[in-house]
């Protein structure tokens, strides 16, 4: 024995920082007999034998373990990351999708991925202290060859806080990284098997060996057999792709803005929502295929994920911006009667990259499987509370976000009676306040305001950005103040009382095509210089698609006020500001983070939400699939549609007014500039907006 003999502490709780700890970045100087902590990879023998070898394709994995729990004092539970971006990117992908836009690739048979091979059986065991003793710290921070100037498993340092507090921490990437076999299939049961693989093991149900020889097995005899999968974005996306196979050992999930439908990621009712240059799959696929830098793949190999690659882009160009057979399996939500863990969902009000939407899918999931569910949203973009690698944390209603989460899985994984099960439902930072945190005991209100209008005739918008003056950097505030020719504004009245938004707001009106040239696909342009690939997306479907229109909802007022907002053209970045330098402390020798908040921008309008509907998918609705059926718009031909915006929660003030926007194109999020334009019944218009007290019905008026 070394002397490392702590055992986990629970105080208040929470577990308590009694472990010692050792970096995992010390490169040469690192000691596996002296380490705290103990490190090494493990790969985990998966169902599948995509390379035909007849062996059973395997998934690296990267474990830290406090090493009284690898020495066999007691056993952890286990926080796992699944991310695929953590063993290396490729980032020349916007040069690297030019390049394959004219490449001659064979066509790839995406069933030869699930081929099943038999299982291996080891004659040799060894322990997770001798697996140790046998790793080289290259094996988990390393250069990563494919982006300069960064390093693998740079997530290395997120968990600390629950290492000195006795947690294991697993990370991996899955298939088609660096160190594991396969392709990176995003958004399918493929993918999300890996992971669900490296669960089973963890739970010890599943061969992993040492090394990828297949030589020498070992088990995870440290381990308590239960998870917590958390991360954030992709890596919040997996925790809930795996949460729907019921897999045992999955205890709990704590997803960071993560994705629930992959569909409704990219489109929203039938239109293109996300970045433009990024809108094919296969983008992201390759992004995270860091076996690219394997400098044993062969170059059968390597045409291989060559050909995957361009397959993938094919089999989406197919279905254009609608939803189809393609997205089904990375819609999770259809699987949600599967789920058997708890969960902790964590969402960003301003996060544009995965639409909130998302959170509320993934929380109605957990509602429908009948499973404890718990939302913590706040005011920021797409961050986690708490960001080790920015040196900063935000404050969750006057508690640490690391503390929440150590409560909530001390209670899950560990069985600590701490009232963990009994934190509000939802909880909410003030749109009004940021140091104010509002609880609800559901998500859903029950409640609503309907908005009306009071206005007759049509009007006649159009996709003139010249004309209109607008750009990615004005388009909110132009569309928000003033009536353009892209546009057609509809407010209220000045408020009396404050109105609190909670949900997703449904606008419902009547269009019309009122002029472009259907013939030649509106004229497109390829504004934003994209891949050929990605520029045909609103064309190789062979049918009118994504004849774009944008629905804003804003609050407007006569004085400037304070509000958070996104200030780049993108809407990425909420800046933020020190409240308390070193003010966030992470316990034991671990240096403490600095307390932020997030600034405010001094405005007369705010955007409070938006959305996207292609005026081709007229029966498009709220659910992901209902995008599937699109038609062929006639001029003139007027159609009804029901717009949901992505769900907010955001109180109005007295004396400001609630403004809907019908606009055309998104200069952010516009793969193809086309020429169109729509008639729009004014009298038509009505918003349901989900509201937290019942309101009396209000006028829409048109504003000129």
């Amino acid at each position: 024995m070394s002397g490392f003999n702590q055992l986990p502490v629970f105080e208040n709780g929470l577990a308590q920082p009694v472990f010692p700890f050792t970096d995992g970045k010390t490169g040469d100087a690192y000691d596996a007999d002296t380490s705290a902590i103990v490190r090494y990879c493990v790969y985990v023998e998966s169902d599948y034998d995509a390379d035909g070898d007849g062996k059973c394709d395997l998934v690296k994995a990267m474990i830290q373990v406090p090493r009284s729990a690898a020495e066999g004092n007691y056993k952890a539970a286990t926080i796992f990351e699944a991310r695929p971006y953590c063993a290396g990117v490729n980032s020349d992908g916007y040069d690297h999708m030019k390049e394959a836009e004219n490449a001659d690739t064979p066509a790839f048979d995406f069933s030869r991925l699930y081929r099943k091979a038999a299982h291996g059986s080891p004659s040799e065991y060894i322990s997770a202290l001798d697996a140790a003793k046998q790793a080289d710290p290259s094996d988990w921070y390393f250069e990563d060859k494919g982006s300069a100037g960064s390093y693998c498993y740079e997530n290395l340092d997120n968990f600390n806080y629950y290492l000195v507090r006795g947690f294991a921490v697993v990370v991996s990437a899955g298939f088609g990284s660096l160190g594991s076999d396969g392709f990176e299939y995003v958004g399918s049961s493929y993918e999300r098997d890996a992971f669900k693989c490296v669960v089973e093991w963890l739970h010890g149900d599943r061969v992993a060996y040492t090394d990828r020889t297949r030589g020498t097995a070992t088990k995870a005899d440290w381990s308590n057999g239960k998870v917590a999968m958390t991360g954030r974005s992709y890596a919040g996306t997996m925790p809930f792709a795996v949460a729907v196979t019921g897999v045992a050992g999955l205890e709990t999930i704590i997803p960071v803005a993560g994705i629930s439908d992959w569909y409704s990621f990219l489109n929203q009712q039938g239109a293109q929502r996300y970045w433009p240059k990024e809108m094919l799959m296969s983008f992201l696929s390759y992004y995270c295929t860091s076996r690219y830098s394997d400098p044993e793949l062969s170059t059968e190999q390597k045409a291989e994920l060559d050909a995957f690659h361009h397959q993938l882009s094919i089999e989406q160009l197919k279905t254009g911006c609608d939803y189809s057979e393609f997205w089904k399996e990375g819609n999770y939500t259809l699987q949600a009667d599967s789920i058997k863990c708890s969960a902790l969902i964590v969402h960003g009000l301003h996060d544009e990259n995965v639409s909130t939407k998302q959170f509320e899918m993934m929380h109605s999931s957990f509602e429908k499987a009948g499973r404890d569910v718990k939302l913590i949203i706040h005011q920021g973009p797409h961050i986690t509370p708490t960001m080790p690698n920015k040196n900063y944390g935000i404050m969750i209603d006057g508690q640490y976000y690391d503390d929440i989460v150590n409560r909530w899985i001390s209670h899950w994984l560990c069985g600590v009676d701490n009232g963990a099960e009994q934190m509000p439902a939802v909880l909410v930072q003030s749109n009004l306040d940021q140091n104010v945190w509002e609880k609800a005991d559901s998500w859903a209100t029950g409640k609503e305001l309907v908005l009306g209008s009071r206005s007759e005739g049509v009007g006649i918008i159009n996709s003139d950005w010249e004309t209109a003056g607008i750009d990615q950097n004005s388009f909110d505030e132009k569309m928000s103040t003033e009536s353009l020719c892209m546009n057609r504004r509809y407010m209220t009245q000045h408020l009396d009382e404050p109105v609190t938004i909670q949900g997703s707001v449904c606008v419902g009106f009547s269009a019309a095509l009122a002029g472009g040239n259907a013939d030649t696909a509106f004229d497109g342009e390829n504004i934003n210089d994209a891949d050929k690939l990605s520029f045909a997306l609103g064309t190789a479907a062979a049918k009118m698609d994504d004849v774009k229109m944008t629905v804003l909802l804003c609050d407007l007022a006569d004085e400037e006020f304070d509000s958070i907002q996104t200030t780049d053209a993108e809407r990425n970045v909420v800046p933020v500001r020190n409240v308390s330098e070193g003010g966030l402390p992470l316990g034991g020798d671990l240096a403490p983070l600095d307390v932020r908040e997030f600034e405010t921008q001094h405005r007369s309008w705010n955007v409070i939400t938006r959305a996207y509907i292609d005026l081709c998918n007229p029966d498009s609705g709220y659910e992901p699939e209902t995008s599937e059926t699109s038609i062929c718009l006639k001029e003139g031909e007027s159609h009804d549609y029901h717009v949901y915006l992505n769900p907010a929660r955001y109180t109005v003030a007295p004396g400001h007014r609630i403004a809907l926007v019908l606009g055309t194109e998104d200069p952010v999020n516009c793969l193809i500039h086309k020429k169109y334009e729509i008639a729009v019944d004014d009298s038509s218009l009505q918003a349901v907006l989900p509201v937290t007290w019942p309101a009396e019905a209000a006028a829409l008026y048109v504003a000129e």
